[in-house]
């Protein structure tokens, strides 16, 4: 008999001594974990049985062995040599990047990919990432379809490490297209916000000219100046001298004269034998090509070509599915609860290869696709002075710059813009917006805050303030 009650006092205390553990896993902190979902360009790496080889960006390695192929086809152009500059060119791009492509069914190499997996430790609110207290990694060559179900495992995993029923999400660039094919495939009812520091989700100008075979370097010094001295990684200051000089003394006007040569009588084959063979096997670059490009570039690129029919059905899935159907997936996703920032760029020249180099941008994508429609105007016109809203003040869309009509946005409430800061500087220069957006309660909207109105500008000195 005492063995009897005495396994039953077992039994009946198993299930108490359970409760803690289990009370444990709900937290009620009232934020959720933020988790970043970076853009394009993760390292890629090859891996081996026992090391793995950076194949992605080239290692300085990589770069001193094409160095001489680089020069011979900075010679050959000078020379007019434009068949061979397009041989060695090519030679020294599939050097650089050749082990990145994927193959014609828009699938990587084998035993090629990225670092990531899922959290092992609860961090939430440690803000590890400086915005984020996680981040995803995802292989941006595949498909934003596919990169989405590896953020359904993550973003469950977090929510099993922190106790918490949803998260909030920071994207940034090519991570606002996992996002849309995240919402499309599994809603917005785990999301509690969502932040988009300028989201590539409906493409950008440059990728769909190039995939569409357009390629017009001519008459662009000033927007290539612009650009090169735009760009973040030069930093060496005899580099920047030599920019500033080659500026002044307009040196880019014939050089860009002697590429366009080379690009009117060599591009057809540099396109078919390396753009093709490379970056547009991969589904991922497909989601960059926005609607206006995407049948004429698919026309270019893959022509009647069937070997490319696998592939064409992965990024035809994505386009129709969910870059054309972004604003009713949004919708839906704030019908169930989602608070949604948009943070759109502009006040800086795209880079000078389209043909709409001259519309806003971060300089990297249109401000109207990173803002799903806004009205941006070239930067030599404003809007004229009889574009009014006809609206109250208080809620006016217009920029004090004359630039922007925003009252064109598919959330025109919910979407700020930012002139003058990088495409690749948003993760850390946005970061006090985003701290921002973390803390505010539903319902907020671009005229909540004075200190964050809806048309903010960055400067290196001073920051991000409200634009006057």
């Amino acid at each position: 008999m005492k063995r009897i009650c005495s396994l039953l006092l077992v039994l009946c205390m198993i299930p108490a001594m359970c409760l803690p553990a289990f009370a444990a896993k709900e937290c009620h902190c009232g934020h959720a974990p933020m988790i970043y979902v970076h853009g394009f360009g993760k390292a890629v790496y090859q891996f081996g049985e026992d090391a793995a080889e950076q194949i992605y960006p080239p290692t300085d390695e990589k770069f001193k062995e094409t160095t001489k192929t680089i020069v011979y086809a900075a010679l050959a152009l000078v020379f007019r040599q434009y068949r061979l500059f397009a041989t060695l060119g090519m030679r020294a791009a599939e050097n650089l990047l050749g082990k990145i492509k994927c193959d014609p069914n828009g699938n990587p190499l084998e035993n090629t990919g990225v670092y990531g997996g899922l959290p092992k430790s609860d961090v939430h609110g440690k803000m590890q990432i400086g915005i984020a207290d996680y981040s995803f990694s995802y292989d941006w060559r595949l498909s934003p379809v596919d990169n989405a179900q590896s953020l359904r495992e993550y973003i469950l995993r977090v929510c099993t490490l922190t106790g918490h029923s949803k998260v909030s999400l920071v994207c940034h660039s090519m991570g606002g297209t996992v996002l849309a094919a995240y919402l499309y495939q599994y809603g917005g009812a785990d999301i509690e916000q969502m932040i988009c520091l300028a989201p590539a989700w409906q493409g950008l100008s440059i990728m769909g000219s190039l995939l569409s075979g357009e390629a017009q370097v001519k008459d662009k010094s000033k927007e290539v100046d612009l650009f090169l001295h735009s760009l973040p990684m030069i930093e060496d200051a005899r580099l920047q001298k030599l920019m500033d000089i080659a500026g002044k003394l307009n040196l880019y006007k014939p050089i860009l004269r002697l590429v366009q040569h080379a690009l009117d009588s060599q591009f057809e084959r540099v396109y078919y034998t390396c753009l093709r063979g490379m970056f547009a096997t991969m589904p991922g670059m497909w989601a960059f090509v926005p609607d206006s490009y995407y049948e004429r570039a698919k026309a270019f690129t893959f022509g009647d070509d069937t070997s490319f029919d696998a592939l064409i059905d992965k990024i035809d899935f994505y386009h129709y599915n969910i870059q054309n159907r972004l604003t009713d997936l949004l919708s839906a996703a704030m019908d169930d609860g989602m608070q949604l920032f948009i943070v759109s760029g502009y006040g800086i020249s795209s880079m000078p290869l389209s043909s709409t180099h001259t519309v806003q941008s971060d300089i990297l994508i249109d401000t109207v696709y990173t803002s799903i429609g806004a009205v941006s105007m070239p930067f030599d016109k404003k809007l004229p002075a009889s574009h009014k809203q006809v609206v109250p003040d208080e809620h006016n869309h217009i920029s004090p710059d004359g630039f922007i009509d925003a009252s064109a946005c598919a959330f025109p409430e919910n979407t700020w813009f930012v002139r003058g800061m990088m495409h690749f500087d948003y993760p850390t220069d946005a970061k006090p917006f985003v701290l921002w957006a973390i803390a505010q309660q539903p319902g907020t909207t671009v005229h909540t805050d004075p200190q964050f109105p809806q048309f903010i500008a960055w400067d290196k000195e001073t920051g991000l303030s409200p634009v006057e």
